[in-house]
């Protein structure tokens, strides 16, 4: 990947927004095991980190993913695993599905105020016995041959092809 100044100047942007917004409190928060997720996360959306490469028709930047990889790097530079790792969540895991495959309506509903920091989005997966240890998840979606699994399975198929042809 080749760095262009553009990029050097995002990463100095960055590291200034997260050096005022969450490095000087990263003790207190850790001492107090909570932190003002929706107060950081008003910070981070009014600075334009919670959709980098998202639509700006739902207020992300429509950046390539460069732009993602330096903001990885510079939250690995905070003293600390939890507050990156909700940061990441968000912006990794729980948004990008509503993204990619959310409708219109459900994108202004709930894609647009989580990029610009008024909602935080969230995964939740649990079951008796596992919590949150995902690989110790034992349910399982059976195989059958009813209208619903077939459309499961088209459904999966089709996104899989897409992955791979696209």
């Amino acid at each position: 990947m080749q760095l262009t100044e553009e990029h050097e100047e995002f990463r100095r942007s960055v590291r200034g927004v997260l050096s005022r917004e969450i490095e000087p409190f990263v003790d207190e928060w850790e001492e107090a095991g909570a932190f003002p997720g929706h107060q950081v996360w008003k910070a981070l959306g009014a600075s334009g980190l919670l959709g980098l490469e998202y639509d700006p028709a739902y207020g992300g930047q429509g950046a390539e993913h460069s732009y993602t990889v330096i903001f990885g790097e510079e939250l690995g530079r905070i003293g600390c695993g939890g507050v990156p790792m909700a940061i990441t969540a968000h912006t990794d895991m729980a948004t990008p599905s509503l993204h990619r495959f959310g409708t219109h309506e459900l994108k202004e509903r709930y894609l647009a105020p989580a990029l610009a920091g008024e909602m935080m989005a969230a995964i939740g997966v649990t079951e008796p016995d596992a919590g949150s240890d995902m690989a110790a998840i034992r349910t399982r979606v059976p195989i059958a041959n009813t209208p619903s699994a077939r459309s499961v399975r088209a459904s999966a198929s089709r996104c899989a092809s897409s992955k791979t042809s696209g």
